[in-house]
């Protein structure tokens, strides 16, 4: 069975994929960022594992930074499950077989489907 999506439900979704990748592309940013000052302490003495290399000011906008992107990705990426939950189930996927595809457990299924069903 195919089901075709309307353009508001298409539009939601290419707002979404958006949202997930502006998300994950500044925690990717940060977290290189993170890898480069980790590499840059290796083999100094002992103690703070990046402590003689970055400020601490430095450091703390860095963990706030990760923290604000780890904090905007999750919506996006529970809102791109409800929609694709949804999505997947309208064309005869059963509870257990989308419980497989996104790793969870067919109860977090018929949550999200509940979600999906409730924000319409």
């Amino acid at each position: 069975m195919r089901v075709e999506a309307n353009s508001t439900e298409l539009d939601d979704m290419l707002s979404c994929i958006s949202e997930l990748a502006s998300s994950s592309g500044d925690l990717h940013r940060r977290a290189d960022e993170l890898c480069q000052w980790l590499s840059a302490s290796a083999g100094r003495p002992a103690g703070s594992l990046y402590a003689n290399t970055v400020p601490l000011d430095k450091r703390l906008a860095m963990v706030e930074q990760i923290s604000q992107a780890i904090r905007a990705l999750a919506p996006a990426a529970n809102r791109f499950r409800r929609m694709e939950a949804r999505a997947l189930y309208a064309e005869g996927l059963t509870m257990a077989q989308l419980a497989t595809v996104l790793g969870v457990s067919r109860q977090r299924v018929s949550v999200l489907l509940r979600e999906g069903r409730d924000r319409r």
